[in-house]
């Protein structure tokens, strides 16, 4: 594959095709846990984030998470998440374009910070508030977050194989344009006089060794004689 794209396409077409293949989302293996998270997270809607209120209610800021005692930073969870999970994750895995990946990722981890905040909220509660806590579909959307947020992390940290291959093709092909052969050439010559101007690459120890050789034959002083045989 990378000998047909180095035979059939000059460098500038390869790097065009190394951009589209970035804008294409590749997930692989990681795509099933991704998938998995989303999963959990719609199940999550409809289980109780806090006692009595079901995850879809935080997110429609009804009368009853409000009357719960419902937190700010839950109500950002909730919506964060439903951004990033629900909705951008559900479009990156049915259309694979990485612009919705990555607004995914950034909302996953909003939403990650914000269940932390949450949480310790919750803990900190005065005692008015004890009858209220995090449910079990808060606890399962959490988990689902922050299982995105590892595996968009994962992704975004690697490339995709198309774009593994065109980047060795890209390596391979010597075709440069006219600016691109001068950048070459200015640079050859910069390095050339950097190493010609650097004494610590400068070979001279032919020249120091005559020169030591020359001060051995050349004869002493009288004056240097004598005190020395003094």
């Amino acid at each position: 594959m990378a000998e047909a794209h180095k035979e059939e396409h000059s460098a500038a077409q390869l790097a065009e095709l190394e951009r589209k293949a970035a804008s294409r989302l590749w997930l692989g293996t990681p795509g099933y846990v991704l998938l998995g998270a989303f999963v959990f997270y719609v199940v999550s809607l409809f289980l109780p984030q806090v006692t009595g209120v079901a995850g879809y209610q935080v997110l429609l800021f009804s009368d009853a998470a409000s009357e719960a005692g419902v937190k700010v930073t839950e109500y950002i969870f909730a919506v964060c998440a439903f951004l990033g999970l629900g909705v951008f994750t559900g479009l990156a895995l049915a259309l694979r374009r990485t612009v919705w990946a990555l607004l995914a990722w950034m909302l996953c981890t909003v939403a990650m910070v914000e269940a932390l905040l949450a949480m310790w909220l919750r803990q900190t509660r005065p005692g008015s508030e004890e009858a209220t806590s995090a449910g079990a579909g808060a606890y399962l959307a959490i988990f689902a977050v922050v299982v995105a947020v590892v595996v968009y992390s994962l992704i975004a940290l690697r490339r995709s194989p198309e774009q593994e291959r065109i980047a060795q093709a890209r390596a391979e092909v010597s075709d440069l344009d006219e600016v691109g052969y001068a950048q070459r050439a200015a640079l050859v010559k910069q390095q050339q006089r950097g190493e010609q101007d650097n004494p610590l690459l400068v070979d001279d120890r032919r020249s120091r060794a005559t020169e030591r050789a020359a001060r051995a034959r050349r004869p002493e002083p009288t004056g240097k004689r004598k005190n020395r045989e003094k």
